[in-house]
């Protein structure tokens, strides 16, 4: 371990209007994103929607076809500090199959200069690693436990994890999610978390970005979100007006009653309205949100979507 920390600095990480089209239309487009420093984004979007690119893209792993990435100012592109300032953690490491995990960390201790060594033997018996295994040789789980490790122990000021729980039983979710907010807690840093299993994660983000066909949907505070969204309940005579609504997500008929969850209903007087005539709202909570509407948006990308 380093003996004497410094702080790690704080900088923004920029993009303005990048662009990074594959073959059929694939990728990102004209993303204009701030991450704000020593925060814990959550980055959420369906399969397929963009969040992997975007999140090579920043790590300088891929090159837009347009658009800038700085971070704290400067170019992430070719641009050795900022790389070394930034650590990707992939869902899969292919790279890593024909090697030990003690090679991995001890090359990734080279290439990152807050490397906490100490840290990354602590989490190496939490999760019960053979560091003597090669990458190729563990578990689906496993693996992603190796990816928290560097991750976590890289300790860089912008630390980007692309489905870190893959694999984990709830018992070694609960251990990374406790990891990470107390090492969070002694060095702060900027942390980019996407994750499909927003219930259980939904506490560690203070901010959130929501990805839709390569876009930019939502930017801000979790709370909101899902502030606009409601469900409905009440006579299908009266809520069978909006079934064809765009804002509609989802929809269940329970005897003569509909419940609908709408994406968006923000508006006092329409709100008014609908409990005037007897309909009931209530919250939608942030998982079922996230799951209407990454539903939608797979249904939308059938033919072609975006990695």
């Amino acid at each position: 371990m380093i003996e004497t920390k410094a702080a790690l600095p704080e900088a923004e990480l920029e993009l303005n209007q990048v662009s990074k089209v594959f073959r059929g239309g694939q990728g990102v487009h004209d993303v204009s994103l701030t991450l704000e420093p020593q925060v814990i984004h959550g980055l959420i979007g369906a399969n397929g929607s963009g969040k992997t690119t975007l999140l090579s893209l920043i790590a300088g792993q891929r090159f837009p076809d347009s658009g800038q990435i700085t971070y704290g100012g400067a170019p992430v592109h070719e641009n050795a500090a900022a790389l070394s300032s930034i650590c990707l953690v992939k869902t899969y490491e292919r790279s890593w199959d024909s090697y030990t995990l003690k090679d991995i960390f001890n090359y990734a201790s080279f290439f990152y200069p807050n490397w906490d060594g100490e840290l990354a033997e602590k989490l190496m018996r939490k999760f019960q690693l053979d560091n003597k295994k090669n990458y190729q040789q563990l578990s689906r789980g496993g693996q992603s436990m190796a990816g928290i490790i560097k991750g976590l122990a890289s300790r860089a000021p912008l630390t980007l994890l692309d489905e870190p729980v893959i694999g984990l039983d709830a018992s070694m979710r609960e251990i990374f999610y406790r990891t990470l907010l107390e090492d969070y807690g002694k060095f702060p840093r900027t942390f980019v978390v996407t994750t499909h299993l927003i219930e259980e994660a939904e506490n560690l983000f203070e901010r959130m970005t929501y990805i839709k066909k390569g876009r930019i949907a939502f930017q801000g505070p979790v709370e909101d979100f899902a502030a606009n969204a409601a469900y409905a309940s009440g006579p299908a005579t009266i809520l069978e007006a909006l079934l064809k609504d765009a804002r509609v997500l989802h929809s269940e008929r329970l005897g003569g009653k509909l419940l609908l969850t709408l994406e968006d209903l923000s508006d006092p007087s329409e709100r008014k309205l609908l409990q005037d005539q007897g309909v009931e709202l209530s919250p939608v909570p942030l998982q079922k949100l996230f799951v209407y509407l990454t539903l939608r948006d797979a249904e939308n990308n059938q033919g072609g979507g975006n990695l």
